[in-house]
This record gives C-alpha cells, sequence and structure tokens, in this order.
C-alpha cells in the first residue's frame, strides 16, 4: 500500500504542477483538511479547491517542482496516526501580470487514508517568497 500512496501524492502533485485543479479535486477525502503553512492555517476540500482555482485563474503563470522527493511513512500511535507520504520540493512559481517568481523549498507531508488525501501539513518560508516578490516586511511602529 505504501506504494499506491507515493503514486497517489505524485499525482496529486502532478495535477498542482499542471494547474488543473479538477484533479486536484479528485485526489482530496471529501473529509480534507490542509494545514499551514503559517501556524492555524486550516482548510477543508471545498475551499482548498476554490482557492486553488481562484489562484490558478487569477495568480500563477506557472508553478513548477524543479526537485521533489517522496517517502512513505507511518505513524504508529497518537493524533496522527496512520499512513503519510512526505514530499520535499524546490519549486518555483511564476506569478502573472508581472508580480515576479519564487523559488521556495516546501514539505507537505499527507495522510493518506482509502485512497484518498485526507490531510495535509504544509511549511515554507512565506516570508522568503514574499521577500523574493519585492516585498518588504516593516515593524508596524516604522510604518506609521
Amino acid at each position: 500500500y505504501q506504494q499506491a500512496n507515493v503514486d497517489l501524492v505524485k499525482n496529486y502533485v502532478k495535477a498542482v504542477e499542471e494547474m488543473d485543479f479538477d484533479a486536484m479535486e479528485t485526489y482530496l477525502d471529501d473529509n480534507y483538511l490542509g494545514m499551514g503553512p503559517s501556524y492555524g492555517d486550516s482548510i477543508q476540500k471545498a475551499e482548498a479547491v476554490k482557492n486553488w482555482k481562484y489562484n490558478i485563474e487569477n495568480l500563477y503563470e506557472s508553478i513548477h517542482y524543479n526537485r521533489s522527493r517522496f517517502v512513505a511513512v507511518t505513524i504508529p500511535d497518537g493524533d496522527n496516526k496512520g499512513a503519510w507520504v512526505a514530499n520535499w520540493a524546490e519549486l518555483t512559481i511564476i506569478y502573472k501580470d508581472g508580480m515576479g517568481t519564487a523559488t521556495i523549498w516546501a514539505n507537505t507531508n499527507y495522510m493518506v487514508e482509502n485512497g484518498k488525501i485526507l490531510r495535509s501539513l504544509t511549511f515554507y518560508n512565506e516570508a522568503d517568497a514574499l521577500r523574493q516578490l519585492g516585498y518588504r516586511i516593516v515593524p508596524a511602529e516604522l510604518s506609521e
């Protein structure tokens, strides 16, 4: 089953790279919960698909996984007990309308159950992506 889970996640990542939000939806369980990249961020399946659709139509010109590795792991107990697939990737996002390009290291862990992605935990450095797009982070007391 571990190889089947890796193949499922690879297909999901391929759908992300091809910006195929219809295919993305088929890989997500109806009870899907995505968490991250920031602490406290969470999204359910319908919202996730709606966000991907919006981003593909309005924000992203392309998403390319320059390097990507997958490994299946089983968590034997606790809150996150189950079958997981970890993906470590270097990816480049080109934004529409000349907004720029960002290359990031991203780590996403996918919980797989009954042939669908039930949960994901995504981590990447949002500040680095924003810096690459020309944003500056300024303390509130300095921006007033």
